[in-house]
């Protein structure tokens, strides 16, 4: 009884654990930017990535976790899913999705807001915005946990 009990408790650890894993950022629905950012100015930082790539997960995995005050408290965030199939509305736009194969797309604000200049998208890649929505920063990679504060601290000390 006595190790039914404990693998039972070890289990429930498990669970809860990888639980705690998979949850959301705070994340603010593209649709609210506009009034929030009415109600308080915020610079946006957009993560733009899909289900299945595992380094999107990481980043956003940075995102979730021991943020300094400073960051959290001047950034609304955002996460873009670039094979989201419902329509997003942001800046006045309406942006949708564009199926480019049998079961591939690809949504044009992600291609919007992720693309370099020749036009490609790499995932996962990450956008600073300003308070009008203008792009700052743009990064199409995987950056470690360091870098990534040192730019988001660095455009929010400007």
């Amino acid at each position: 009884m006595r190790k039914r009990t404990i693998l039972c408790l070890l289990v429930c650890s498990i669970v809860l654990r990888a639980t705690a894993l998979v949850v959301p950022l705070d994340t603010v629905p593209f649709d609210q930017l506009t009034e929030l950012q009415q109600k308080q100015k915020r610079l946006v930082l957009v993560l733009i990535g899909t289900n299945w790539c595992k380094y999107c997960q990481a980043m956003e995995a940075y995102l979730r976790t021991d943020l300094p005050r400073d960051v959290e408290q001047g950034y609304y965030f955002l996460k873009l899913d670039a094979e989201q199939k419902e329509p997003i509305k942001f800046n006045k736009n309406v942006f949708n999705y564009n199926p480019n194969g049998i079961s591939t797309g690809l949504h044009e604000l992600a291609r919007y807001l992720g693309a370099d200049e020749t036009g490609r998208i790499s995932f996962p890649t990450i956008c600073i915005l300003n308070e009008k929505n203008e792009l700052l920063f743009r990064y199409g990679g995987f950056l470690r946990r360091k870098e990534l504060y040192r730019i988001m601290m660095e455009i929010l000390s400007k």
